[in-house]
């Protein structure tokens, strides 16, 4: 087939095309509105010292141990019983995810609950609960070895991460026009009628003398 005979076979078939991209886009809208909504709030945790190389290698090996800290039972029980939660402490670790930055001395905490709510609070529970347990651990050093860990501010209300309706509808919809005409492709190959006169001097090699018009009643 030629690139015509595909844009013809298109222009035949655009119904179906049409059909399928509309209902993979429907789809996709209703089974985005059926999932829970997602929101996450955001807390970052800055490290800060005296400003010598020695100190800031310590700073950044004690990045991955405040990331491992944040993820214990023992800090999710305390978020628990600090903020009020009705959740169990593995339920409160399973709503979090860290991630340490070396390049500027944090500690990224994110944590994601279907209530926006909640998220903050969970998130500034782990902001003070954390921050003064480092600060009662490196009270022990002297002034020149001291690392403070504190929260660059206050978490804020959890925003809607997922489901992202308007990017699954188009997802949907570009989908749904691969797949139509991919349908329309394989009709057109199927079909072994002919239509046209370039259909018959294609396969039958043979001139068409006359062709009788279709009317419209």
């Amino acid at each position: 087939m030629q690139f015509k005979d595909y844009l013809l076979a298109i222009s035949r078939r655009w119904w179906i095309v049409a059909l399928v991209a509309l209902s993979a886009m429907a789809c996709s809208y209703l089974f985005t509105k059926l999932q829970s909504p997602v929101y996450r709030s955001t807390l970052l945790f800055v490290n800060s010292a005296r400003l010598d190389w020695g100190t800031t290698m310590t700073v950044q090996v004690l990045l991955k141990q405040q990331e491992e800290q944040l993820k214990t039972i023992a800090l999710a029980s305390k978020v628990k019983d600090r903020m009020n939660l009705d959740l169990s402490p593995e339920e409160i670790r399973g709503k979090i995810s860290t991630k340490a930055y070396t390049d500027s001395i944090t500690v990224r905490l994110d944590v994601e609950d279907r209530d926006p709510e909640r998220a903050r609070l969970i998130a500034l529970g782990y902001g003070q609960t954390f921050q003064e347990e480092k600060a009662t651990e490196y009270a022990q050093a002297t002034p020149d070895n001291r690392v403070n860990v504190t929260m660059l501010e206050e978490p804020q209300t959890g925003v809607l991460v997922r489901p992202s309706t308007k990017m699954n509808t188009l997802a949907g919809t570009i989908l749904g026009l691969m797949v139509g005409l991919a349908v329309a492709m394989i009709l057109e190959y199927l079909d072994d009628t002919l239509k046209t006169p370039e259909d018959i001097d294609r396969e039958l090699n043979l001139a068409t003398l006359g062709s009788i018009p279709r009317y419209k009643l």
